[in-house]
């Protein structure tokens, strides 16, 4: 892994390193400005059949702009692009990628946050591969009644065996593997639940919450305001990276679980706006300061 950090606009870095690159190195680069939904979209396999290169050679490539791999690069160069407003749309990046991007720092956030739906009854739970981590770890926690319009996230939390679980309705979201539009509000329009948790592509102190979607931020929005107390889960990799659609303001949210350091300014900043803090590095403690 690099100890480079990555840059702030991926697709400008690129630009700016091309001239210096090595001729596969170039060749990479060139792939994916030419080729984006193919790089975000493709297999590394198949990126490396189409330029006749090696994963080690890929994975070289996104570890020079400060990666740790291919699929935080991939996640960035995606928001990169829609932030320029590319001609050849928003790519979404895929739920895998999502899914493999910092996993142990996530495992131990949704077992911490786990503490804290304990003595609740009923919760509602985003989906997305956070909330999937989530789910898993509610196998020592007493029965539930949980919703979600996350397909494997209710497959997770049914696993444990003791809660009841339930999907909202809603058109299916082949790569998200996620229930989207008009019957998710439908679902949960008449319902209240303890608490909702949520993931999130990105949490900034002054801009709040974003997310990588405009339907997905509404369908956020509608399941945050059917629950008395929400709680986000956010590593670390999420604090200040743009992305595209706002969720909220930060005083919308009650609890933020992540494994940013309590010396970290953002966290700080955050506990100041009255919102509970809690650190997967400081086990024993709760930052909460009222502004």
């Amino acid at each position: 892994m690099s100890a480079k950090s990555p840059p702030q606009d991926i697709v400008t870095a690129i630009a700016d390193a091309r001239a210096t690159l090595s001729p596969k190195m170039a060749g990479i680069a060139d792939y994916a400005m030419a080729s984006p939904e193919q790089f975000i979209r493709n297999t590394s396999r198949e990126i490396c059949a189409a330029l006749n290169t090696s994963e080690p050679t890929l994975i070289k490539f996104c570890q020079t702009f400060g990666y740790a791999g291919l699929s935080d690069f991939r996640i960035d160069f995606a928001l990169a692009l829609a932030r320029q407003g590319s001609a050849k749309g928003f790519v979404e990046p895929l739920a895998n990628d999502r899914r493999q991007v910092n996993l142990a720092a996530k495992q131990q956030i949704a077992q911490r946050a786990a503490q804290f739906v304990r003595n609740d009854q009923s919760l509602l739970i985003d989906n997305g591969s956070t909330a999937e981590t989530f789910a898993l770890a509610l196998d020592e926690v007493p029965a539930l009644t949980i919703m979600t319009n996350g397909i494997w996230v209710a497959q997770n939390a049914l696993s444990h065996g003791q809660h009841t679980v339930m999907l909202t309705g809603g058109q299916i979201r082949p790569n998200a593997m996620s229930m989207a539009g008009r019957m998710v509000e439908t679902s949960i329009g008449q319902m209240h639940f303890d608490t909702f948790v949520m993931g999130t592509a990105s949490v900034d102190p002054s801009h709040g919450l974003s997310t990588f979607l405009e339907d997905e931020a509404h369908i956020t929005r509608f399941m945050m305001k059917a629950a008395r107390r929400v709680i986000v889960l956010a590593d670390s990799t999420k604090f200040r990276k743009s992305a595209l659609h706002r969720i909220c303001d930060m005083d919308q949210v009650d609890i933020i679980v992540t494994d940013l350091a309590p010396g970290d300014p953002d966290f700080a900043t955050i506990a100041g706006q009255g919102i509970t803090m809690v650190s997967t590095q400081a086990p024993d403690e709760v930052s909460r300061e009222i502004a």
